[in-house]
């Protein structure tokens, strides 16, 4: 679902006035505070605030939280993965090698 928001002023400060049926239908939205990201040129990523890790990226944990909502709202749209696309990933990895036993050590970070 897509909402409409329209640029406006708040006192000094600038603001967005966002559709009446976001707040209906996320209203966790409706009040609080926020943090927002600036994830790409265009694009923000607002979630509602609440303890989180600080290290945590909030671009994955916006993906992780869209998936569980997806599957729990649409779980006959989880498949398994057919030979095609596995066949596929074989493709992608061809030449890459790796240790699995190797140490990353201490200060290792997923990217």
């Amino acid at each position: 679902m897509t909402y409409r928001a329209t640029a406006t002023s708040t006192g000094n400060s600038k603001g967005l006035r966002l559709d009446a049926a976001l707040y209906r239908e996320h209203p966790e939205f409706a009040r609080g505070q926020f943090d927002v990201d600036v994830i790409a040129p265009g694009r923000l990523l607002v979630r509602a605030r609440q303890p989180t890790d600080p290290g945590a990226d909030p671009v994955f944990e916006a993906f992780f939280a869209f998936l569980d909502h997806q599957m729990t709202t649409q779980p006959a749209r989880i498949t398994p993965f057919s030979a095609q696309d596995l066949a596929g990933v074989e493709t992608l990895l061809e030449g890459v090698t790796a240790d699995q036993d190797e140490d990353l050590g201490d200060n290792f970070e997923m990217p």
